[in-house]
């Protein structure tokens, strides 16, 4: 009787691929959640079950699989921002909801949100912006939409977005690593921050 060598998967002779892309990306999110933001490539590879050189053939080496993570980060977080808004009305609540769930979304991918904004550096800007665009448009929108019902001027939409975004990012990378007050309580606090200059309020200048 012929003994079986047993072989992690990866290419079969003549074969396909066993793990795709997605499987192998699905794999780099668990080996992030448990070894953090400095995860190497052979403890994706690990965790997927594949040989290393599998992982860069579908996936690309380590500042290509924090691009593809990085886009779904961004799509949670818009998911999670459409939800939490849902259906209010009021400008200012809709502001906090949208904080507080950019807030707990991050936090709930804490490892995950470290690793694709600083876990591979060399392109981390353009990483960074990406993450912000994604979220950005759909924002923007929004605020540009509000603004014209109130008579306010939208075209300032796009730019805020973008500063709301960043604010958001930094903050978030503050909280997650260094704080603990509650989620709910900093997004009140950073809304208060932000709405008198998105509802066009004057602000209050000291003597």
């Amino acid at each position: 009787m012929t003994n079986r060598v047993r072989r992690r998967p990866g290419r079969p002779p003549g074969g396909q691929p066993v793990a795709d892309r997605e499987q192998l990306l699905d794999a780099a999110e668990r080996a992030i959640r448990r070894d953090g933001a400095g995860v190497t490539i052979d403890a994706m590879a690990h965790e997927a079950g594949v040989t290393k050189p599998i992982v860069y053939a579908r996936v690309g080496k380590r500042t290509n699989v924090a691009d593809a993570l990085a886009q779904r980060l961004a799509d949670r977080l818009i998911e999670a921002a459409t939800m939490a808004i849902g259906k209010r009305r009021n400008g200012r609540t809709r502001l906090v909801a949208l904080v507080r769930s950019n807030l707990e979304t991050l936090s709930e991918h804490r490892e995950l949100f470290l690793f694709v904004t600083g876990g591979a550096s060399e392109d981390m800007p353009q990483r960074t912006l990406y993450l912000a665009e994604r979220s950005v448009s759909p924002l923007a929108a929004q605020l540009a939409a509000w603004r014209t019902r109130e008579g306010l001027d939208p075209s300032v939409a796009v730019a805020w977005s973008y500063a709301i975004v960043g604010l958001l990012n930094l903050v978030s990378l503050w909280w997650i690593t260094g704080s603990d007050q509650p989620a709910e309580q900093l997004a009140e606090q950073l809304a208060e921050l932000l709405w008198s200059g998105l509802s066009g309020s004057p602000s209050k200048r000291p003597n």
